[in-house]
């Protein structure tokens, strides 16, 4: 693995998924440079129907604004694979994206088209969040991909319900750090560090930082603490706790390992 670092310190990207100009601007003044403008809505409704997911979807015209922010970058989530996913990949390199995001993916061919027709204009991303897409995870690790994300919430829809953090207690998530070590790898998604319920924000960033994730997404529990408490302080609190998350010793990282394992048993 080759975690991002400055100066000497593996740091982790915090990479907004909002397309809130005035938010957006306030959080680049905090150090927030990567935003993801979230265009997936097919099928999701009724995939996620009776789930405690959010489906926002953006448009072109919010990724272009993001896009031109100074200092900022935009992703962009686009539909899962099918015949729409040409037109959705040139309106989002065209609007600004430096990177496009292909979720639920379940095959290697899907993401060799996706490739394919991204023709090396933008970066690459794939989302983790089936159970075919976690077998095959070490065909789909030979693709060119600069980030993946494993998603709980799909991952858990997928194999029939139950906590989405069972991902997280099995194993999985390891899996498919383990099996994407080339690449830039996150999951879950980041709050206050002092705040984030069923699991405890604190419990989270130990493990993304034992499985060497290089990011992690800021959305609906940073937007609802965001609400309530300066953002600057949130910010710092985050890369503060990451901070000693990554110089723990090895017996420390064994005992987070163990708490987190702890809590989200009691949630079973």
């Amino acid at each position: 693995m080759t975690p991002a670092t400055l100066t000497g310190v593996r740091t982790i990207e915090l990479v907004a998924v909002d397309h809130d100009l005035p938010r957006a601007g306030r959080l680049i003044e905090c150090g927030v440079r990567t935003f993801l403008v979230d265009w997936e809505w097919l099928g999701k409704d009724a995939r996620q129907q009776g789930f405690d997911t959010e489906i926002r979807p953006g448009t072109a015209a919010d990724l272009a604004a993001v896009a031109a922010m100074p200092r900022a970058g935009a992703w962009c989530r686009i539909n899962r694979l099918g015949p729409h996913t040409p037109t959705e990949v040139d309106a989002a390199i065209e609007a600004g994206a430096e990177g496009l995001f292909l979720p639920m993916v379940t095959r290697p061919p899907e993401v060799d088209r996706f490739l394919g027709l991204i023709a090396g204009r933008a970066a690459a991303g794939i989302l983790v969040e089936t159970i075919e897409a976690l077998a095959c995870a070490q065909d789909l690790s030979a693709f060119p991909l600069d980030r993946v994300y494993f998603g709980l919430n799909d991952f858990a829809i997928s194999r029939g319900g139950g906590s989405i953090f069972r991902a997280v207690l099995d194993g999985s998530v390891a899996r498919a750090r383990e099996a994407f070590s080339g690449a830039r790898f996150g999951f879950g998604g980041l709050t206050a560090a002092d705040a984030g319920h069923p699991v405890p924000c604190r419990r989270l960033i130990e493990e993304m930082a034992r499985l060497h994730c290089d990011f992690s997404f800021l959305r609906r529990s940073f937007r609802r603490d965001y609400a309530t408490r300066p953002s600057p302080a949130i910010i710092d609190g985050i890369t503060a706790a990451w901070t000693e998350c990554t110089q723990r010793d090895p017996a420390a990282v064994v005992r987070d390992h163990e708490r987190l394992r702890a809590v989200i048993r009691d949630l079973s």
